[in-house]
């Protein structure tokens, strides 16, 4: 890989640890994905952790770190097993995570269901989205600000880009974007945008987000070439899991050139509450998620 190519990952909500714990624990997770779909790649992707780095927004966002130590034992079993076991592949596909997930899919639709549907975790979740949309204190601005630095830093030198983007960090690397097209006539280009477990399906986020208001080409960000969502079985947070139809107009206006959803991915990490699909060491240390990057990485 040569220094014009650069990761960049864009983490969820939820405090996270401090960002050189934070980013060594996803670059072995990632090397770790990779490794089980293409171990050439791996080989030869180990050789520049620099090229690896990780915007650490939600520092701005809670004022704090969380302590990494909690997930250090679920993250090396995750690096050392060879794949699910049967247990995780039953829990995460439990009637009560179907049930779950129809009843969260129908207050999407129906906002006035939530107060009766959401357990406190979603409320919580919630109160930090819309904390996220309502920019209290320009925190939101603040944190896309930083995001945006460091995509025009790097595309600066016409590096191409892969930028990953979990959970809540796909909804603000969407509005970056959008931001960097309509309001500043960016140049950045972002050669692969890859998703994981992402919300951008949901009603709640597209109806919120910077070009909610906006039609036509002006409704999307200009700057993506490929865009791969992936999402896991069991998701709670990423409901509507498929984006080529959601965004099918972007293609439609050749926009971009593919959207690609992977939506049956079986990720396995267990922290202190247990299995947990939607933690983010889960989805970089997968084998589809390696897939991706290694394809990409090929291609570069």
């Amino acid at each position: 890989m040569s220094l014009k190519t650069q990761i960049i990952y864009v983490p969820g909500m939820k405090p996270k640890p401090p960002v050189h714990d934070h980013e060594e624990a996803l670059w072995r997770c990632m090397l770790n994905g990779v490794e089980r779909a293409d171990p050439a790649v791996a080989a030869d992707l180990a050789q520049h952790r620099d090229a690896f780095s990780v915007i650490p927004w939600s520092s701005l966002f809670y004022q704090e770190t969380a302590d990494i130590e909690p997930d250090r034992s679920g993250l090396e079993k995750l690096l050392a097993s060879s794949g699910p076991a049967e247990e995780d592949i039953r829990e995460a596909r439990h009637w009560h995570k179907r049930l779950g997930r129809l009843a969260y899919l129908l207050s999407d639709a129906f906002p006035a269901l939530i107060d009766w549907v959401a357990n406190p975790n979603l409320k919580s979740t919630l109160q930090d989205t819309q904390r996220y949309f309502r920019n209290h204190a320009g925190v939101a601005t603040a944190i896309r600000r930083l995001v945006a630095e460091r995509l025009r830093e790097v595309c600066a030198s016409d590096t191409r880009v892969l930028l990953i983007a979990h959970s809540l960090g796909s909804v603000i690397s969407f509005d970056v974007l959008w931001q960097l097209t309509h309001r500043e006539h960016s140049d950045v280009s972002i050669d692969q945008f890859l998703t994981i477990g992402s919300p951008l399906g949901l009603n709640f986020m597209r109806h919120r987000m910077l070009n909610a208001k906006s039609t036509g080409k002006r409704r999307y960000p200009h700057n993506i070439q490929r865009w791969v969502n992936l999402s896991a079985v069991g998701e709670m947070t990423a409901l509507d899991r498929t984006f080529a139809d959601d965004y099918r107009e972007m293609l439609e206006l050749g926009l971009i050139d593919t959207i690609e959803d992977q939506i049956n991915l079986q990720t396995y990490f267990r922290g202190p509450q247990g299995l947990n699909v939607h933690k983010c060491y889960g989805y970089m240390a997968n084998e589809k998620t390696g897939a991706v990057i290694a394809d990409w990485y090929r291609r570069t």
